[in-house]
C-alpha cells in the first residue's frame, strides 16, 4: 500500500471519529435542551457553559437577618448602603425581641456618626409611644459626639423616657441622659432626679452624677441631704456618699458627710 493511500485512510478514520463525537454531543444536547433548532445550527466546536444562569429565586432579597445583611468580606460590594439600612430597619422592628436587638446592635456597629444610621435610630425611637420601648432602643446606641441640633433630638427622646411612670425606666433614663448630655441643662435634670419620690430613681440620679461633669452647689446639697436622710444600709445612702467624694466640701459640709458616713459604719457593725 502506497504512502498516499495510508494518509487517506488515516484522515478518513479521524474524520469518522470526529463525526461520531460531534454526533454524540448533539444528541446529548438535544436531550438536555428543548430548543433543538438552535442545536442544529451550532458550530461543532462551540463550547457549552458548564453552569446554567441562576433562576429568579437566586436573586430574591436576602432574609432580614443582620449577619447576612452586614456580614461582608473586604472584597464585598458596598455600593448599596441604603438597601442594608432598609433591611436592618425592618429587622429592628421585628416582634421577636432577640432579633430586633441584634439588628439594633448591627446598626450601632455602623455608628450614629453616619447620618443615615442616626436618622434610622431616631425614626425607630420616635415611632414608639411607650417610654420603656424607647429605652430599649436607646440602650443599644453608643453615644458619640454630635452636632448640637442632632444631639437635641436624642435628648428629647430621653426626656420622654424620664417621664415614665415606671421608676425603673425613669432611673435608666437618668443614667443614660448623664452619658449623652454634657450641657449645663444636665444639672437641673439630675437635681430633679435626686429629689424623686422613688428611692431607686434618686439612687440612679446619684450614680448619674458620677458619670457626669456636674459639680454644682445644688447637686452637692441634694447629695448631702440624701446621705443624711436615707437609711444607712440603703443603696441610695451609699451612692450619695460615693458621689460626694468628687465634690470639694467645706468644713460644715464635711461634718455632714462624716456624720452620714459614720452612721453607715455603725450600722454595719451591729
Amino acid at each position: 500500500m502506497s504512502r498516499s493511500t495510508l494518509w487517506v485512510a488515516a484522515i478518513s478514520c479521524l474524520c469518522i471519529g470526529y463525526a461520531l463525537g460531534v454526533g454524540t454531543r448533539i444528541i446529548g444536547d438535544r436531550a438536555a435542551r428543548e430548543d433543538s433548532s438552535q442545536q442544529r445550527h451550532r458550530r461543532p466546536d462551540a463550547r457549552q457553559p458548564e453552569v446554567a444562569a441562576p433562576s429568579s429565586p437566586d436573586f430574591a432579597a436576602e432574609p432580614l437577618d443582620a449577619p447576612a445583611v452586614l456580614g461582608r468580606g473586604p472584597g464585598a460590594d458596598t455600593s448599596r448602603p441604603r438597601t442594608d439600612l432598609q433591611a436592618l430597619t425592618a429587622c429592628a422592628r421585628s416582634t421577636d425581641t432577640k432579633t430586633a436587638e441584634h439588628c439594633l446592635q448591627q446598626l450601632d456597629a455602623i455608628g450614629i456618626q453616619d447620618p443615615q444610621v442616626r436618622g434610622t435610630f431616631l425614626q425607630l425611637i420616635s415611632a414608639q409611644q411607650d417610654p420603656a420601648a424607647k429605652a430599649r432602643i436607646l440602650e443599644n446606641i453608643t453615644p458619640a459626639p454630635l452636632p448640637p441640633e442632632d444631639l437635641a433630638l436624642f435628648l428629647k427622646e430621653l426626656a420622654l423616657v424620664r417621664q415614665s411612670p415606671d421608676p425603673e425606666v425613669r432611673a435608666d433614663g437618668l443614667i443614660r441622659t448623664a452619658v449623652w448630655d454634657h450641657s449645663e441643662a444636665l444639672a437641673g435634670v439630675l437635681r430633679k432626679g435626686l429629689y424623686d419620690e422613688n428611692p431607686e430613681v434618686a439612687r440612679a440620679a446619684a450614680t448619674a452624677v458620677l458619670a457626669s461633669n456636674v459639680r454644682t452647689q445644688e447637686i452637692k446639697d441634694a447629695l448631702l441631704m440624701q446621705a443624711s436622710d436615707a437609711a444607712p444600709d440603703s443603696q441610695l445612702h451609699r451612692s450619695a456618699l460615693e458621689a460626694l467624694r468628687d465634690f470639694p466640701l467645706s468644713r460644715d459640709e464635711y461634718a455632714i458627710y462624716r456624720m452620714a458616713y459614720d452612721r453607715s459604719s455603725t450600722d454595719s457593725q451591729k
